[in-house]
Formats: C-alpha cells, sequence, structure tokens
C-alpha cells in the first residue's frame, strides 16, 4: 500500500515538474509581450496610419466658425463705436498643386515602411530571445561541466592523499593534485557568476524578477535540424528591411512633388455665412445676418529662392533614400552568405566533437585506473583531465555556436 502512495504522488509530482519547464516558443512568446520594442514598433505604425488619415481628410470640406468684436474711433464727438460679427466658413480645396495627392502618397508609403519595420522589430527581438535562451542552456551546461570537473579532481585527490598516507607517492603529486583542485574551484566560483548573468538577462527579456530560476525544456544539446539554404534574390525581394527601405523611398519621392507643391498655383472654395448684431451708439441695435460664396486663388511669385531650397532638399533626401536601398540590399546579400558559411562549419565542428568527447573521457578513466594501479604517473592523470576538460569545453561551445547560427540564419533570411 505504502509503494502503491508513492507510486501515486510521484505520478502527480510528474505533470507538476514538467509544467515547470520553459520551452523555446513559451520563451519567445514572453518575451514579445513584454518587449517595449515591439510595443513602440507597434505604436510607430498606429502613428503612421493616424498621419495617412489625416492627409486623406486635406481633401475633405471643412468646416469652421470664428468671430470678433472691435471698437472703432472714426466718428468725431462720439465715445466710439463698438461692432461684432460672428462668421461660419465652409472650405473646400479644389488645386493644391498636387500638394494633397504627394501627401497622401508619401503619408501611405511611410505607413507601408512602419509595418515592415515593425516586422523587423519583431524578427530582431525574437533573434535575441532564442540567443538569450541558448546562453542561459550553454552556461546551465558549462555550469555542470566544471561541477563534474571538480568532483573528477576532488575524487583524484582523495586517492592521491590516501596512497601519500601509504606512502605510495610523494608529497609532490600530493601537492599538484591540491593545487588542480583549487583551480577546480575557482572555475566553478566563475562558471556559477556567468550562469547568473545569463539568468538575469534571460529573465529581464521575459520581464520577470532576474534571480528567478527556470528549468528549459530545450537544450543546446538537442538534435537540430539544418534548416535549407534560400535563395538570396528571394530573401532581398521578400525581407522586411529591404522592403521598408524601398517604401522609404517611394515616400521620399513623393516627398519632393509635395515640396514643390508649396509654390505652385492653389484654388478653394469658400461658403461662409455671416451674423453681425448693429450696435449704434444713438439708435437701438439692430443686426446683420447675410453670407456669400467665394473662390480663392493664390499664386506664389517670388520666395527668394524659397522654391530652389527646398526642393534641394528634397532631393537630397531621395538620394540619400535609393542609396540606403543599395545599402540594405548588400548588407542582406551579405549577411547571408556569412549566416550559412557560419552555420554549414557549426555543423561540421559539431560532428567533430562528438566522437572525441568520448575518446577524451575513455582515456581520463584509463588514466585514473592506471594510476590507482601505479602504472601511470600522476602526470598523465592531470593531462588526461585536462585534455577532457577542453575537449568537453569545445563540445559546449559548437552546440552553443550551431544553435546560435541556426537562430541567426533564420533571423537574417527573415523566417
Amino acid at each position: 500500500m505504502i509503494v502503491r502512495l508513492l507510486m501515486l504522488c510521484c505520478a502527480s509530482l510528474v505533470p507538476m515538474c514538467a509544467a515547470a519547464q520553459m520551452s523555446l516558443e513559451e520563451y519567445r512568446r514572453a518575451v514579445m509581450e513584454y518587449s517595449h520594442e515591439v510595443r513602440a514598433a507597434s505604436a510607430a505604425s498606429v502613428g503612421a496610419h493616424a498621419e495617412l488619415r489625416y492627409r486623406q481628410r486635406e481633401a475633405y470640406p471643412s468646416l469652421s466658425a470664428g468671430g470678433d468684436v472691435a471698437l472703432a474711433f472714426d466718428d468725431v464727438g462720439t465715445a466710439g463705436r463698438w461692432s461684432s460679427q460672428l462668421r461660419a466658413d465652409v472650405e473646400q480645396p479644389i488645386f493644391e498643386g498636387g500638394g494633397i495627392k504627394a501627401a497622401v502618397r508619401s503619408a501611405d508609403a511611410e505607413y507601408e515602411a512602419a509595418q515592415y519595420r515593425e516586422h523587423s522589430v519583431y524578427l530582431a527581438v525574437r533573434y535575441d530571445a532564442e540567443v538569450a535562451y541558448w546562453r542561459l542552456s550553454r552556461m546551465t551546461i558549462y555550469m555542470s561541466a566544471m561541477s563534474d570537473y571538480r568532483d573528477i579532481v576532488r575524487a583524484l585527490y582523495e586517492v592521491v592523499s590516501w596512497r601519500f598516507s601509504e606512502g605510495y607517492t610523494s608529497r609532490s603529486d600530493l601537492l599538484q593534485v591540491e593545487s588542480r583542485l583549487s583551480d577546480a574551484e575557482y572555475m566553478v566560483s566563475q562558471a556559477t557568476q556567468q550562469w547568473r548573468v545569463a539568468l538575469h538577462d534571460f529573465n529581464v527579456l521575459r520581464g520577470v524578477d532576474p534571480d528567478v530560476e527556470v528549468v528549459l525544456a530545450c537544450s543546446i544539446t538537442d538534435s537540430m535540424a539544418m534548416p535549407l539554404r534560400s535563395n538570396v534574390e528571394d530573401v532581398v525581394s521578400m525581407h522586411p528591411d529591404y522592403l521598408a527601405s524601398v517604401a522609404s523611398c517611394d515616400a521620399a519621392r513623393w516627398g519632393v512633388k509635395l515640396r514643390n507643391a508649396d509654390f505652385m498655383p492653389s484654388v478653394g472654395l469658400d461658403l461662409y455665412g455671416l451674423y453681425a448684431p448693429y450696435m449704434g451708439a444713438s439708435q437701438q441695435g439692430g443686426s446683420r445676418l447675410g453670407g456669400g460664396v467665394a473662390l480663392t486663388l493664390r499664386t506664389p511669385i517670388f520666395h527668394f529662392g524659397q522654391r530652389t531650397a527646398a526642393l534641394t532638399t528634397a532631393r537630397s533626401n531621395l538620394r540619400r533614400a535609393e542609396l540606403d536601398v543599395e545599402s540594405v540590399t548588400d548588407a542582406i546579400v551579405r549577411n547571408e552568405s556569412n549566416g550559412w558559411t557560419n552555420l554549414e562549419l557549426t555543423h561540421q565542428r559539431v560532428d567533430a566533437v562528438r566522437r572525441s568527447l568520448d575518446v577524451a573521457r575513455e582515456n581520463l578513466d584509463i588514466s585514473t585506473y592506471a594510476y590507482q594501479e601505479g602504472i601511470a604517473t600522476i602526470l598523465d592523470v592531470l593531462q588526461a583531465q585536462i585534455s577532457w576538460l577542453q575537449i568537453y569545453q569545445n563540445s559546449i561551445a559548437a552546440h552553443y555556436d550551431h544553435a546560435v547560427a541556426i537562430s541567426s540564419y533564420k533571423y537574417i533570411i527573415a523566417e
């Protein structure tokens, strides 16, 4: 009965332990929900859309009202004359030199660019989340490896201490192992510090207390599928950074026409109504109610070279935007090539360290056993420990580099 109860308790604890683990997808989602960069990019898109709606409504009729009260001193012998009026205007732009259309098209392009930038920020934050996840996984394994190394050295120290007490080895061997044990303790402390820093970075990205410990469901040592290489032309044409730069270039092109429209003739229609109460000095007040319609024409004639300066500025912005498109294209092509090269080489390093780690561990066990039997020297054991530690560190670094390379390549191709 007791055994059955223990089995039930263990079975109930398994789901709780599993629930405490955090997968890569869960962490990415938590980071996205908390990220200030994502929210700022979303706010920028909302602002760009509002600007587009504002520009579109510049072509609509507008209603405004106003009034004034005046005191005139034009009658001799009187104290003055008060006058007041209220006016309402309905204004409809008819022709603005193409400025309204240019403003709408420019705002539309800026809104499109803001949406692409938002997607680019989303990809960047997701990549940062994956790197933080893999870094914590690496430091967790590294700290465990340093603890294993310390335990191996401590076990050797106990063997050497016993052999020294029995007179089978010299004090020099004991001092060498004791020094190595002290170095192992230092490495454990250093690894623990690096693990805590990685944990803080991990937690801050998702907006929780930096010291909250977490169990990772995924590891850098897990088998990861190699992504297929994408066609670089397709990557460039669909990349949000490239699309955002193209949209910004379109906005700058319409910006030239917008600045030019400021110095073109404009025509507008004004329908107004007027109410003016009469406020004479010697008569009872009357009032006047009227209205009318007016066609307004405005033609810039001379502005001391402002038009030339404005167009020069707008064309300079357009040229910079065109160069930015070329620069972004080159950066995507370069990053794709470098990312794929890094992905292939890290995959080769992972394959190379798998077998060497098993060999190093076997060599360490053989050297330790041989020393206990009096066949090998303490230097042979220490050398085997160093070799195992170095290969273990290389294995951790190779798996980490490969996991980050996969995330990096997916980020580069905007997958």
